[in-house]
């Protein structure tokens, strides 16, 4: 059976019982119902559906005690050395189980700052807390987080294979779309582009509804995260498209600048060429300055230094942040340093992971805007760009 479920879900099983021991833990306690923990996918390859108790243990024998109805979802996952079922309340066989585990320590999902490291409800934590007891629970609790977010961020070999695999369908569904854009479609008819490659490929969207389009956004409209309007690019506009795509549960986050070029030019303005070469220098120094050990916020400055040193507003969010099972997958941030202090900022950059890379040019009354965003991973021996990276403007030639 183990050898018909993905390797991915025995490779996070290993990296948890390895952080376990480094950490002196020997039980990680994941409680849900109705898929309410969001890092249960992650840890176990499944979205159980009716309440459930997973014991991830230290000594690898891993159990699971879920409904009648559930059970086969967790036998097919080949992962678990018991799993044991309830008929209509799980308190008595939980405190049973529990007692004979009699673990010492025991990590929950509970996160004051990041909410992929926040799946125990509040009324789930109640719940143990009346089954075990306040005081009993308040010896032996402590916070998955640390354990959590090295586990989402430090991906497996098969994680970056199937990453890989997402941005490269991202790259072969930006060059179609490019092909079939003409001066006068709206934001809305290129998202649709998008949304009809997609479809085509088995794929979805990684950021927001599965079937959604992605950011579109002519510049000079305003550039914001919002939905793709009726808005009609014209020539002399600046087109933003920021393009995240989920493929087998891991994403790609890519963005890409267009110029629409007006038949009486030839290239496009300084101004416009000025902004993108700015863009791209950032770029650059974001990635050089992505070694492992480093701290967030030492790549966000490296990043937001050529922003400013051209002349250009700082950057209004973060030069980078980490993806994979989401876009926005958690665990360091590369953004700028600030009071209070940011734990995400502050956090130390490891190899495994991988970042987008989007230092962007900002300014508002329809000036020059540039975003352009690539996905990199982070190695011992350096960074490894992993998406065919953009150094030209895309240009659309206005009589096309």
């Amino acid at each position: 059976m183990k050898a018909m479920v993905p390797d991915i879900t025995f490779e996070k099983a290993d990296q948890a019982v390895q952080l376990m021991k480094q950490n002196g833990i020997d039980s990680w306690l994941i409680l849900t119902r109705e898929g309410s923990d969001p890092a249960l996918p992650l840890l176990v390859g499944i979205r159980s559906v009716h309440m459930a108790a997973i014991f991830l243990r230290s000594n690898g024998e891993h159990l699971a005690l879920t409904s009648v109805s559930d059970r086969g979802s967790y036998e097919a996952i080949g992962l678990f050395h018991r799993i044991l079922t309830y008929e209509a309340s799980m308190e008595e066989s939980f405190l049973n189980i529990f007692n004979q585990l009699n673990p010492q320590k025991v990590a929950l999902n509970i996160s004051e700052s990041d909410h992929l490291c926040d799946g125990l409800t509040q009324g789930m934590y109640l719940w143990l807390e009346k089954v075990l007891g306040r005081n009993r629970l308040q010896q032996i609790e402590t916070s998955s987080e640390r354990l959590l977010k090295k586990l989402r961020s430090i991906k497996t070999h098969s994680e970056i294979e199937q990453i890989q695999q997402a941005i490269t369908m991202t790259t072969e569904i930006y060059q179609v779309v490019f092909g079939q854009i003409v001066c006068g479609m709206t934001e809305i008819e290129i998202g649709d582009l998008f949304v009809q490659e997609m479809k085509r490929r088995g794929a979805s969207n990684g950021l927001g509804h599965p079937h959604g389009p992605p950011l579109v956004c002519i510049v000079r409209k305003g550039l914001a995260h919002r939905k793709p309007a009726s808005h009609v690019t014209k020539p002399g506009d600046l087109l933003i498209i920021d393009f995240s795509l989920k493929l087998n549960d891991y994403v790609s986050d890519i963005a890409r600048t267009c110029y629409f070029l007006p038949e009486q030019e030839t290239y496009p303005p300084v101004e416009v060429q000025h902004a993108f070469n700015t863009a791209i220098a950032a770029i650059d120094a974001s990635i050089e300055s992505l070694l492992p050990n480093k701290a967030g916020f030492e790549v966000d400055a490296a990043g937001r230094k050529v922003i400013e040193e051209a002349g250009y507003p700082t950057i209004r969010h973060s030069v980078g942040h980490q993806v994979g099972r989401e876009t926005h997958d958690g665990g360091t941030i590369l953004g700028p340093k600030r009071i209070p202090i940011r734990p995400e900022v502050e956090g130390v950059i490891a190899a495994g992971e991988i970042y987008a890379i989007e230092p962007t040019v900002i300014q508002d009354n329809g000036l020059p805007c540039i975003l352009v965003e690539e996905n990199v991973l982070v190695t011992e021996q350096g960074p490894l760009i992993l998406s065919e990276r953009q150094t030209e403007l895309v240009i659309i030639e206005s009589g096309r």
